[in-house]
C-alpha cells in the first residue's frame, strides 16, 4: 500500500490554485506517495480536477466540520500533514487526528498545534506566494523550477461531462463554431473594489472586441457578481453572453478552456484560467504581481510601475481603486489583441 500524506488546503480559490504547482512538484518527487487534500466543501470540486491528488476530504463548516475531519483523519493513520493556511482552524483537524508530524508556518497563536515550524524563504528570487507552499512541503528550487515556466503552471483537467455541457450551452447561446474567437471577461474579485478594474472599462474593451470579426464575449463570475457581469454584458450587447453564477467550478473551467484568452483582475478567475492553459491578460492595482501574479509563460500583466504593495490590500482602499481606474481601456485592449494574435 502506498504511503499517504495529508495536505490541508487553503480557503481562498485563487490561493488554492497558486498552491497547485507546489503539490505537483511534490508528486513528481514522491511518485509512489498518495496525496490526500483536506479542503473546504466549496473547493472540493476544484481539487478533484487536479491530477496530483488521489483523494479529497471535504471540510464542512463550523466546529462540527472540524471534529468530523479530525475523526476521518484519525482513521487514515497519516504519517505527516502539511498545513498550508496559517489559521488555528486549519491546524486543528490533523492535531485532533493525531497525525505525528504536522508541518506549517507559525501562524496565529497555533504553534502548539504543529510539530514542525517552517520559516519561509522570502528572498526576491522566491517572492511569489507559491514558494511558501513549496517551503511547507520541504521542496527546493531544484524541485519546483521557474514559477513562470511551463512546468510550473497550475494544471487541472476539465471533466469530460462538464466540457460537453459547456459545448452545448455555448453553441445554443452564441452559435459557437470552429473559427469563432471567444474571449472571457472575468470582472470580479473576492477581495472587492480594491482589486476590480472599473466595470465601464471592461464594457469598453468588450465592445471593441465584438466589433472585430468572428469574436464573442463570455462573462464569468460568482453568484455574488451577477449584477456586475449583467451590467457589463448589457453594455456590450447581443455578442456577449452572461454566465455569472450559472456555472459550477468544473463548468467555469470548461468555459475558460474553450476561450482564446481571458481578461481578468487579480482574482481566482485569473488563476483558474491559467490552470486550464488559457492565456490571461490581468489588470493589477496595488497588489504585487511578483507575489500573486498568474503562473506560467503565456500571460500578460498590466500594472502601474512603483505602485505595488503587499498581497493584502484593504477591500475599500481608495488608493487601490484610483490606481486601477488610471489604467485605460485602450491600453488593455491593445495588449489583449497582441495575445489573441499570438495564439492564431
Amino acid at each position: 500500500m502506498k504511503d499517504s500524506i495529508l495536505i490541508c488546503g487553503l480557503n481562498w480559490f485563487g490561493d488554492s490554485v497558486m498552491s497547485m504547482p507546489a503539490v505537483q512538484a511534490y508528486r513528481r518527487k514522491h511518485v509512489e506517495c498518495r496525496i490526500v487534500m483536506l479542503v473546504k466543501l466549496a473547493l472540493a470540486d476544484l481539487w478533484r480536477m487536479h491530477a496530483a491528488v488521489d483523494e479529497v476530504i471535504p471540510l464542512d463548516k463550523g466546529a462540527r466540520g472540524v471534529l468530523a475531519a479530525g475523526r476521518a483523519i484519525g482513521k487514515c493513520s497519516f504519517p505527516a500533514a502539511f498545513v498550508f493556511p496559517n489559521s488555528i482552524r486549519a491546524a486543528l483537524p490533523p492535531f485532533l487526528g493525531r497525525v505525528p508530524v504536522r508541518r506549517g508556518v507559525r501562524g496565529r497563536y497555533r504553534a502548539w498545534l504543529l510539530t514542525e515550524i517552517v520559516l519561509p524563504d522570502i528572498s526576491l528570487s522566491r517572492a511569489h506566494q507559491v514558494w511558501e507552499y513549496a517551503d511547507i512541503l520541504g521542496l527546493g528550487v531544484e524541485d519546483c523550477g521557474d514559477p513562470t515556466g511551463a512546468d510550473a503552471r497550475p494544471a487541472v483537467a476539465v471533466p469530460a461531462d462538464a466540457a460537453a455541457r459547456v459545448g452545448e450551452m455555448l453553441g445554443e447561446m452564441l452559435g459557437v463554431s470552429p473559427g469563432l474567437r471567444l474571449v472571457a471577461l472575468v470582472p470580479g474579485a473576492a477581495r472587492g473594489p480594491s482589486k476590480r478594474w472599473p466595470a465601464e472599462h471592461f464594457t469598453t474593451v468588450g465592445r471593441r472586441l465584438v466589433e472585430s470579426a468572428d469574436t464573442r464575449v463570455v462573462m464569468l463570475g460568482t453568484e455574488g457578481e451577477t449584477e456586475l457581469c449583467a451590467g457589463i454584458a448589457g453594455g456590450i450587447g447581443v455578442s456577449a453572453v452572461d454566465l455569472a453564477g450559472r456555472t459550477s467550478i468544473p463548468e467555469m473551467a470548461a468555459v475558460l478552456q474553450r476561450c482564446d484568452a481571458a481578461l481578468t483582475n487579480d482574482s481566482g478567475g485569473m488563476h483558474l484560467a491559467t490552470a486550464v492553459g488559457t492565456p490571461v491578460v490581468a489588470v493589477f492595482g496595488l497588489t504585487d504581481p511578483s507575489k500573486t501574479g498568474p503562473l506560467g509563460p503565456r500571460n500578460r500583466i498590466i500594472a502601474r510601475e512603483g505602485t505595488h504593495g503587499s498581497r493584502d490590500v484593504a477591500r475599500d482602499s481608495k488608493e487601490a481603486t484610483e490606481c486601477l481606474a488610471s489604467i485605460e481601456s485602450g491600453e488593455v485592449f491593445e495588449v489583449l489583441c497582441e495575445v489573441l494574435e499570438s495564439e492564431e
